[in-house]
């Protein structure tokens, strides 16, 4: 009976043995082409952290360079092209020492082509924004934010970059001699988180 069970435990260890699979493929070499790798796939991730001054273009002098953070998140549906939305807190200081604040939120489309580790983003953005000035009050603002940058993929999961948007903020007012188009020109700093 000692030996038995040994011989037993043996036995059952052995029978995977009996059944595997003996084929004489041997070791295959990957050549890489089963696998290619991608920076960005349908269904990556990342979110965007911008600090940036601000330049207003048609205030005659009348608004300062202020400065602007913006958060910022983006979907990608293909390798190249992603869905996204951005979330803008700026200000501008004016000539008689008051200032002029926006809050813009748009929804974007942006195409990237990548060359080695670097990214090159373009976007599209609109949306509304929220102005303040004094005791004046501007809601529902529209506003459309073109975008360009350059970014390096530090690792899989970071990317840091630099650059610039275009934002159209314009006032309708139902007496149309009030409109006004804002046009601001921004130079950005940013950190993407990818996941």
């Amino acid at each position: 009976m000692k030996r038995i069970l040994p011989l037993f435990c043996m036995l059952l260890l052995c029978i995977p043995a009996a059944f595997a699979d003996n084929s004489d493929q041997g070791d295959q070499y990957d050549d890489g082409s089963a696998f290619k790798y991608k920076m960005n796939g349908a269904g990556d991730q990342y979110i965007q952290i911008s600090l940036m001054p601000s330049f207003p273009l048609n205030f005659d002098g009348q608004l300062y360079t202020g400065g602007a953070a913006q958060l910022g998140y983006r979907h990608f549906l293909t390798d190249w092209l992603a869905v996204g939305g951005d979330a803008l807190v700026g200000y501008n200081p004016t000539l008689g020492s008051n200032i002029l604040n926006y809050w813009p939120v748009t929804a974007c489309v942006m195409f990237q082509p990548t060359i080695w580790r670097f990214e090159f983003p373009i976007s599209l953005g609109a949306g509304i924004a929220f102005e303040t000035y004094q005791s004046r009050k501007y809601f529902p603002g529209f506003v459309l934010k073109p975008e360009i940058g350059v970014f390096y993929r530090f690792s899989e999961s970071w990317s840091f970059g630099i650059g610039s948007s275009f934002m159209w903020l314009p006032e309708w007012y139902s007496d149309s001699k009030y409109n006004f188009d804002g046009l601001f020109m921004t130079a950005s700093l940013s950190a993407r988180y990818h996941f």
